[in-house]
């Protein structure tokens, strides 16, 4: 996290405690920090003391760490008979594990020290002498300008949580049934704090923490993924988003794709995964109907949606309905609908219209809360006929469902695929809800880059998926 990271590079003998249950992370962090560290500065030069188990099982636990942390800066404290440790931190008594680990900073001019777990020292030492321990290792860490950080299973407040410059505690919880990490700055001296907690994951077996909000997930030109190609299974089109199409198998021919909008704050921060949907069919020069959310306007559609392909591709195979017949006469993407149709059936028969003049497969986009003003029994009879067509036809139909809609219940029986955006203090994720999907947080990708002979280099936006685990 930055604003640890910079605490430690901003100040000397900087003092961080991270609290947290067993299986929170707590280890997989200090291991990440201690690398990034060493990583940014050549001369840092790091410690991490483990009294849990010794180093080579430490480095089954975390592969790769041997090349990420070099093996002579993991000190065994466990007090093994058969420590295979290069160092080995031996004590039963307090001055003698001071002794050791100043003996530890001071030979190998230590820039970071990380003892985990702290609990596991203080049991070793005896209760009577942990106060005194406690004073003593800060001591010994503004003394010699090197910062400690001081892993703990305890949830309480102790003495410790006064005397060190930063506490983050660690929470593992779950949301429907799936895992959700974060981390909370309870306490941090001489840095600005603009979050008070971050979601996070151990993907991969480090630690990565998601601040991107989800109104800053940008925009971009679409690189197409062309159907047909790629790993999707056979009869699938894909999302647009490679990560998204790893993660579903993309959209199945003929199927109902729900997104719902799991709370109000989301508003329209999830659009730039649809609109690469969007995108996609577009430029595969498909056909795309797109009858949008309530309080979303067709030609402020068009506009967003020209960041992502051109104009050209927009009025070719894009159609949105609009009340303004002047909107419809001006742009081949608008078709008029008038304002005064009080019958779905209508509404529906004109939509077959201009489905009949584009290129197949279609995407069908249909806010539903546009719905709204019809009666159940219209939108119940509507929404199954829309579906029965699409499965013969081979088409997709996608549907936004915010919290507003009617029919919640029987819409998410109806779809095929259901996917649910969440809001994580201020970042944007989802998760499968069939098929059953763990939480993935939606953070953009670092921008792909083409370089064609006549247009120069291209750039292109993309989204990133990445599981909390």
């Amino acid at each position: 996290m930055q604003e640890v990271e910079s605490a430690l590079r901003a100040m000397e003998g900087y003092t961080i405690l991270i609290k947290g249950a067993p299986g929170t992370g707590k280890t997989t962090y200090a291991m990440t920090l201690l690398e990034r560290l060493c990583q940014e500065d050549a001369n840092a030069k790091g410690v991490y003391i483990s009294t849990r188990i010794d180093p080579s099982a430490l480095y089954k636990q975390f592969p790769g760490l041997e090349e990420r942390v070099p093996y002579k800066n993991v000190i065994d404290a466990t007090q093994s008979e058969f420590s295979e440790a290069g160092t080995q931190v031996l004590y039963d008594d307090l001055p003698s594990f001071l002794r050791a680990v100043y003996s530890v900073v001071a030979e190998e001019d230590v820039t970071v020290q990380i003892v985990d777990s702290w609990d596991a020292v203080s049991f070793q030492i005896g209760k009577e002498s942990v106060e005194r321990l406690e004073t003593s290792m800060l001591d010994i860490a503004r003394k010699t300008k090197t910062h400690l950080i001081l892993i703990t299973e305890y949830a309480d407040e102790k003495k410790l949580d006064y005397l060190v410059d930063c506490i983050l505690r660690i929470e593992k919880g779950q949301i429907d049934d799936r895992i959700v990490r974060r981390v909370y700055i309870d306490k941090m001296r001489g840095v600005q704090v603009p979050r008070s907690n971050y979601p996070f994951t151990l993907e991969g077996g480090k630690f990565t923490h998601f601040v991107t909000a989800a109104s800053d997930l940008g925009s971009g030109r679409h690189k197409v993924i062309e159907n047909g190609k790629g790993d999707l299974p056979d009869g699938s089109y894909s999302t647009g988003i490679v990560d998204l199409d790893r993660l579903i198998g993309g959209y199945p021919r003929g199927s109902f794709i729900l997104l719902e909008i799991g709370e109000d704050s989301i508003s329209w921060d999830y659009r730039p995964v649809l609109f690469h949907t969007l995108a996609n069919f577009l430029g595969n020069d498909c056909g795309v109907i797109y009858m949008p959310e309530d309080g979303f306007y067709s030609s402020s559609v068009k506009k967003l949606l020209s960041d992502y392909v051109s104009d050209e591709v927009l009025n070719k195979n894009l159609r949105m309905p609009t009340i303004s017949l002047e909107e419809s006469e001006e742009a081949p993407c608008f078709f008029h609908v008038d304002v005064d149709i009080e019958s779905i059936r209508e509404h529906l028969d004109k939509h077959f219209e201009v489905y009949k003049e584009l290129k197949k497969p279609v995407l069908y986009v249909l806010g539903l809360t546009r719905l709204n003003i019809y009666s159940e029994e219209d939108i119940r009879g509507t929404l199954s006929e829309i579906v029965s067509w699409i499965r013969t036809t081979n088409d997709v139909l996608v549907g936004v469902l915010k919290p507003s809609a009617k029919l919640k219940n029987e819409i998410c029986e109806m779809a095929d695929i259901h996917l649910r955006f969440i809001s994580i203090n201020g970042t944007l994720n989802l998760y499968g809800v069939k098929p059953y999907t763990a939480i993935n947080n939606i953070s953009p990708a670092p921008p792909h880059t083409d370089v064609g002979e006549e247009n120069g280099e291209n750039r292109y936006h993309q989204l990133k998926f990445t599981p909390l685990m």
